[in-house]
This record gives structure tokens, C-alpha cells and sequence, in this order.
């Protein structure tokens, strides 16, 4: 079988074109690479190169057996990588970034859960709009992106994908509350509403929902919505993450609006990265955090006639 010298003296030749310049760069005798490029060659069972007088040609054959040897040495290398990660129990810098609605109880959670401070990560966390993940991730700038998606991005690899409902945020007291398991924008038509701007206030401006749609009062992130909820001018629409996360903290009830748009979200990593240890574990934290919203919203009542 191949052995790794004899690979590496393979890959060197294709580098330099000719048997002397491979010597030269590994610091061997040009007779030492003949002999061993010939038991290749006998071990591979057909010529990998034509000889010349100027160099060597290679063969078709070596040019495919070329591809094969790099995506080994490409493997070779990650697992040199992941052994040493885990012999000095190294983690070193998770780098991802996430959107806000991602970041209010998801990501937290999932980082306590990976223990950052027991096993010393240290953590490069970006708190974006879903753009800024999105780009930045597709260049390779982050590890890890989490954010909210419209089409699939270019230049990612999506791990996880997912999708939620937008919610209506009242006090428990609210008539609406006391009556409904699950909204539909009828029942919206004459409430004071405050939309999130984009697809959300188009779609309510759109089918005239709410007391002042042609004026609408909308924000650019649920959590503001939220707090300007707060403030009694209206009733705060909000994506389910941040639904769960406002309601954990607040007495309040959250109901799914059935005919909205649904809150498209994924995880996504660069296209060619190498996922190091820690970050495999992290996106499974990630996931798991994610899906337990995931049942909270399925556990409500009413959700299976929605």
C-alpha cells in the first residue's frame, strides 16, 4: 500500500514539474526520488509520468490520482487538527454571529450548556441583522451564522432550518386572550397594532388589518416592538423566539397569528470550512435549544387546527 512518503514525493513532482526540483524542495538526492517515484509507479500498477529530457509529463492517470491524494492530505490534516484539540483539551475561538431575535435566549442557553468557562472558549459573538450573518458568513469571516433567511444564502452550507410562526403579545387579560388559542388577521382588524417592518406591516397594511393601517406603527426588531408595547400603544406582533423569551419574563400571553408570513431561520456555515470540535458540539447545542421552542409552540392549545 501507498505509504506517506511516497505520496508526498508524488504531490512535489506535480508541483515542480521534474524529479530534480521535487529533490531540491525536500531536501533529498534526485537518485532517492527516482527510486521511490518508481516503486509508486510499480505499487500503482501503470507509468504516472512520461520522462523527458526537460522534466516530466504526467499522466492522465496521475492527474485523477492527484485529486484523490489531496482530499486525503486535506483529511489527514483535520484529523491531525481535531487529535490535537482534544489531547490538550484546547477549544480555541468560537467566532458566529446571530441575529437578535436568535440571540435572546437560544444562543445564551446553548453556551451555557457547552460550558465556555469550564473548558476556556473563548467566544467571538456578533449580534447583527440577519444581512450582516448572512454576508459574513458566506465569506468566511464567521464560523457559525444564525439568522433569520428568506431564500437560501449563496456560499453557505445550511446545517439546520427551520421555520415559526409570528405571534400577537397581550395581557392575559385581553378579550383576545380569553377567547382564542391561535389569531387570524380578522381578529386583528380594529386592534391597535405594532407591525415589524418589511413583509410583516405590508402584509397588515395590505389586507387593512389594524385601526391604523394607512398611519401603521411599526418597528425593525420584535424586542422593540415589544417594549414599545409596553408603553400601551399597542399590541406588539413578534417573532415566536422572542415571544418565548418576552413571556418567560413577563405575565403575558403569546398567540400565534395563522395567516401571517411564518419566521424562516437557519444555521448555516461557510461553504469549504472545517468544522473544529467545538463548534460541531455548539451547533448541536444550537439545535437543541431551538427545537425546545419548537415544542413549546406545538405543546399550545389549538395548534393542530391552526
Amino acid at each position: 500500500m501507498f505509504d506517506r512518503k511516497q505520496l508526498e514525493i508524488f504531490r512535489t513532482v506535480m508541483s515542480t514539474g521534474s524529479v530534480s526540483g521535487a529533490a531540491t524542495r525536500l531536501n533529498l538526492s534526485q537518485p532517492s526520488v527516482s527510486r521511490i517515484l518508481g516503486d509508486l509507479e510499480r505499487d500503482f500498477g501503470c507509468p504516472l509520468f512520461t520522462r523527458k529530457s526537460k522534466g516530466v509529463q504526467p499522466t492522465p492517470e496521475a492527474e485523477e490520482f492527484l485529486i484523490e491524494v489531496e482530499r486525503t492530505y486535506s483529511a489527514l490534516a483535520s484529523l491531525e487538527e481535531a487529535a490535537e484539540e482534544i489531547a490538550r483539551k484546547e477549544r480555541g475561538t468560537l467566532t458566529f454571529g446571530a441575529n437578535t431575535a436568535l440571540s435572546l435566549e437560544v444562543v445564551p442557553r446553548a453556551l451555557k450548556a457547552l460550558g465556555v468557562q469550564k473548558h476556556d472558549i473563548a467566544v467571538n459573538w456578533h449580534v447583527k441583522t440577519s444581512r450582516w450573518v448572512t454576508e459574513y458568513a458566506s465569506m468566511g469571516t464567521l464560523k457559525l451564522g444564525f439568522a433569520n433567511i428568506q431564500d437560501i444564502p449563496e456560499g453557505v452550507n445550511l446545517l439546520y432550518e427551520g421555520a415559526v410562526p409570528h405571534m400577537c403579545i397581550l395581557s392575559e387579560e385581553h378579550e383576545l386572550a380569553q377567547a382564542h388559542s391561535s389569531l387570524h388577521l380578522e381578529d386583528l382588524r380594529k386592534e391597535r397594532l405594532i407591525g415589524l417592518q418589511g413583509g410583516i406591516a405590508d402584509e397588515l397594511s395590505m389586507h387593512q388589518i389594524g385601526d391604523r393601517f394607512l398611519s401603521p406603527l411599526t418597528s425593525e426588531l420584535s424586542i422593540t416592538a415589544l417594549l414599545l408595547g409596553e408603553q400601551d400603544v399597542g399590541l406588539p406582533i413578534a417573532d415566536a423566539f422572542t415571544a418565548h423569551f418576552w413571556t418567560g419574563l413577563k405575565p403575558s400571553a403569546a398567540l400565534p397569528i395563522a395567516d401571517l408570513p411564518a419566521y424562516r431561520f437557519a444555521l448555516f456555515e461557510p461553504i469549504g470550512a472545517r468544522p473544529s470540535l467545538i463548534a460541531h458540539r455548539f451547533k448541536e447545542e444550537l439545535t437543541r435549544e431551538t427545537e425546545r421552542i419548537l415544542r413549546w409552540i406545538e405543546e399550545m392549545p389549538g395548534q393542530t387546527d391552526a
